[in-house]
């Protein structure tokens, strides 16, 4: 292979080192390369190296497609989980009209409102792809997709699939100081809130599957029980048949329905369904966005209510419910004005 046609893999092995504090220096025959020591004890290499370039190479640390080094390198590569930032780039961004938009979009239960100001602000939002695994007697796998607002912690999943038609720019340091431990915490909260509503959704159909085969299976388990004891209760009625012998029968029949409850058992735990998901990279996106002040009255009280505008998703982020934390469209208020889910709405969590 000629390494010069293919440059990439180059750039990816300097990449790599220097983003894991390396210092790296191009030499006519290859790289020099100077290793943390904890980044050498991970490869298994000194900490000072001469990484050789292309196949036909002899020199021990070589680079090139299916090279020990370069598998190493992988592996410890994929260990962490990618981050990329971006800045989305608009030419129009919407300024009026959102008193319509609001009552469009956003449902407010014995309450009403109005737009009291908006001004254009910038705000972030992370999308997090994660894959799936779904297992039973078969299964299936694949990539959802999760975007919040990190700002107010809205999940707006339309934003991920209008993600590749927004201009963007991506940065390549944005990722360096990125989150505190205490906001990482909150995202996983976030995370795991929103990813088992968008997984139920996901694998609807999989599971309807696996319901359909489980109940067709026990029916049949049933029907075969059922032949079984005839079958048994019938031989009883034989002539000469010994007392031991219809004793013994007896008690087989009697042991009948607890045999098919386990089979049932076995049955049902061979169509459960179990679900991993793993994190495979995330991306930060800055974007310019319309912060709106919107005030509702719900009879003599009032309450201003902070409402993004997505230029992304061209609509009105969710509101978060002060309960349990989950997005919502659909809006109540208990007696102190806690913004709330219908879910929350008899009883307020947050009161």
């Amino acid at each position: 292979m000629n390494f010069n046609s293919n440059n990439a893999l180059e750039q990816f092995v300097r990449r790599f080192f220097e983003f894991n504090g390396a210092e790296i220096e191009k030499r006519s025959d290859g790289l020099d390369a100077l290793l943390p020591e904890h980044l050498a004890l991970g490869l298994n290499t000194p900490e000072f190296l001469h990484i050789a370039l292309g196949e036909n190479t002899k020199e021990k640390f070589a680079i090139h497609y299916g090279s020990p080094l370069l598998e190493k390198i992988v592996n410890a590569a994929c260990d962490t989980v990618p981050l990329l930032g971006c800045r989305l780039d608009f030419n129009y961004i919407k300024r009026q009209g959102f008193d319509r938009l609001i009552q469009d979009q956003f449902v407010f239960y014995n309450s009403v409102g109005q737009v009291k100001s908006a001004a254009e602000v910038r705000t972030e939002y992370l999308l997090l792809t994660c894959r799936y695994l779904a297992q039973s007697d078969e299964q299936k796998e694949g990539l959802v997709v999760l975007v919040f607002n990190l700002e107010t912690g809205a999940s707006v999943s339309e934003m991920g699939k209008k993600f590749d038609t927004v201009e963007k720019t991506f940065e390549t340091d944005s990722g360096q100081t990125f989150l505190g431990d205490d906001k990482i915490k909150e995202i996983l909260t976030w995370a795991m809130r929103q990813a088992s509503k968008v997984l139920d959704r996901e694998i609807e159909p999989f599971q309807d599957s696996m319901n359909r085969r489980f109940q067709r299976d026990a029916a049949n388990l049933e029907e075969y029980y059922e032949e079984l004891k005839k079958e048994m209760e019938e031989s009883l009625k034989r002539p000469g048949i010994s007392n031991q012998l219809m004793s013994d029968r007896k008690a087989k029949i009697s042991l009948i329905p607890e045999e098919l409850e386990r089979k049932k058992e076995d049955l049902f735990k061979k169509y459960s369904i179990r679900v991993k998901l793993k994190l495979c990279g995330g991306i930060r996106m800055r974007t310019p966005a319309i912060k709106i002040l919107y005030q509702t009255s719900f009879g003599r009280k009032q309450k201003q209510l902070s409402m993004i505008y997505n230029p992304a998703t061209k609509s009105m982020d969710p509101l978060v419910c002060e309960g349990c934390g989950d997005s919502t469209l659909n809006i109540r208020f208990c007696d102190h004005l806690h913004i709330l889910c219908p879910a929350c709405s008899r009883k307020c969590p947050a009161c």
